[in-house]
């Protein structure tokens, strides 16, 4: 399967001629001159000596996340190699913890143009790749066909690529020769134990219930808050996602103070999730995510998802309840939070059986680079 934009004028990480000139031109115009270096495939490994292990991410922010929990890891456990992490997209936040490591480079991905490909593979010289939540495009998923030292964490689809060892999140991949035993590693990256000042801080002397959505709709998110604060006008409900079109107070601008009752609180930085998670008396999944999920039932919340779907192990449908009517299910729990304790508590059971799991699928990984 080729990449989703592999011969899209649009991808800046692709092969068609218009859209890496597009992107150079914007790139040259912002004085981004590095990123236009790497997008041609003149990048460097750091330090003279040494195997290169190259680790490419994709680019959403689970992939740089993970990326660089792993190459940490790595380094870690093993001093003498030169480890280049490259990705489609920069997040600062993440990046900003490999400052410490030696021998380490970071920076864009290149494209796929055959050149740039060529170009990069003649100055790595890498003795391992390691691809985490990406998809190889056309000419790079060529390039690596037949390499002895590949594995393939939390890949997105099946490939036609002999991966040494694949590190899968979810069941479905199970069909796929040299499989890890399955298990999240982005579990690891949740936040269990959170200070719970954080409802204080939201609730003050106030007894309410606080809600958490996320990943709807504009217009589906006013409807619950509406459908919610008819039964329930003192509560307050976070949304995540997509910003309702209905009066919200922002995440990042809040002070700090006690919302009024019925208050709209839209989660514009990622940071408030773990508090939330462990603040909330449940939350609703409209849309998967599964760093959310995982936060979700590391910090206790009740958990519930939209009809249909799909969650990476069977075994988690029974603690995270598929509903139609999301306000019925809430001021259910209002009415019987010894439920929504109960539900909350399966959730967090399966959360520490998935997290224990991957952080010995995880070293395992580390184990297996160690050896390489």
């Amino acid at each position: 399967m080729n990449h989703p934009s592999a011969k899209s004028w649009r991808d800046p990480f692709g092969s068609h001629r218009l859209g890496l000139w597009l992107a150079d031109r914007h790139d040259r115009k912002n004085a981004l001159m590095h990123r236009v270096a790497a997008r041609w495939g003149w990048l460097k490994p750091m330090g003279e000596r040494g195997k290169v292990v190259w680790i490419m991410a994709g680019p959403g922010r689970d992939s740089v996340r993970l990326a660089v929990e792993l190459l940490r890891a790595i380094r870690a456990r093993r001093l003498d190699i030169r480890l280049v992490l490259t990705y489609e997209h920069e997040y600062p936040e993440f990046l900003a913890f490999l400052d410490d490591c030696d021998k380490t480079g970071w920076g864009y991905a290149p494209c796929d143009h055959p050149a740039a490909i060529a170009r990069v593979f003649e100055r790595f010289e890498p003795f391992g790749v390691i691809l985490v939540g990406t998809m190889p495009r056309p000419n790079l998923l060529a390039k690596l066909a037949g390499r002895a030292h590949l594995l393939g964490i939390d890949p997105p689809a099946a490939i036609d690529l002999a991966y040494e060892r694949i590190y899968a999140s979810n069941e479905a991949a199970a069909i796929q020769e040299n499989l890890a035993p399955i298990a999240d590693m982005k579990a690891i990256l949740a936040e269990a134990q959170v200070d719970p000042n954080f409802k204080s801080l939201v609730n003050g002397n106030a007894d309410r219930h606080l809600w958490w959505l996320h990943g709807a709709s504009p217009g589906a998110a006013d409807e619950l808050a509406q459908a919610l604060f008819r039964q329930a006008p003192q509560d307050v409900l976070f949304v995540s996602g997509e910003r309702p079109q209905a009066e919200v107070i922002s995440m990042s601008g809040w002070n700090r103070e006690p919302p009024a009752d019925g208050s709209v609180l839209w989660v514009d930085d990622h940071k408030w999730l773990p508090g939330i998670a462990a603040a909330v008396t449940a939350a609703h999944l409209a849309r998967f995510d599964a760093t959310v999920l995982w936060q979700a039932m590391a910090g206790g919340a009740a958990l519930s998802r939209a009809p249909g779907m799909e969650l990476p192990k069977a075994a988690l449908a029974q603690a995270v309840t598929e509903t139609t009517d999301v306000p019925a299910l809430w001021l259910g729990y209002r009415a019987a939070p010894i439920a929504a304790r109960n539900q909350a508590d399966a959730a967090r059971r399966l959360f520490w059986q998935e997290r224990r799991q991957a952080e010995a699928v995880s070293r395992e990984l580390v184990e297996r680079v160690f050896e390489w």
